[in-house]
């Protein structure tokens, strides 16, 4: 599964920014846009997987999803893209063209995939 090597470079970018900070990680918080085709569900289980024997093991993955977002260089329009839905497929498909007049836009958000915070629990806060 794609999510898993994505979670993989995830927890060994995190784990070395980690050492200067003690206490008990508790959650990562992760920015994912909308054109990310990546299942919170597998990431979720990844990091569960992957976090094992690490000082991540035991956080929760917590998953913040970006709207997409477009600006259109002919008419100035800026906001969501429209989306299809189809539920013989079971998910949405962002349409990457203006809704205002159909030109071709520029993505301005929704291709995100970052670690926004990390929350530790430090030996004064308690257990």
């Amino acid at each position: 599964m794609h999510e898993y090597s994505v979670v993989a470079e995830i927890v060994s970018a995190l784990l070395p920014r980690l050492e200067e900070h003690e206490g008990i990680v508790t959650a990562v918080y992760l920015k994912k846009g909308s054109l990310r085709i990546l299942s919170d569900r597998a990431l979720k289980n990844a990091f569960e997987v992957v976090a094992q024997g690490t000082r991540l093991e035991g956080a929760s993955l917590e998953i913040e999803a970006i709207p997409v977002c477009v600006a259109c260089r002919a008419c100035g329009f800026e906001g969501a893209a429209e989306v299809l839905e189809d539920e013989a497929f079971h998910f949405a498909v962002p349409v990457l063209s203006c809704p205002a007049c159909g030109a071709e836009v520029e993505v301005r958000s929704g291709r995100e995939l970052s670690v926004d915070r990390v929350s530790i629990r430090t030996a004064d806060e308690g257990d």
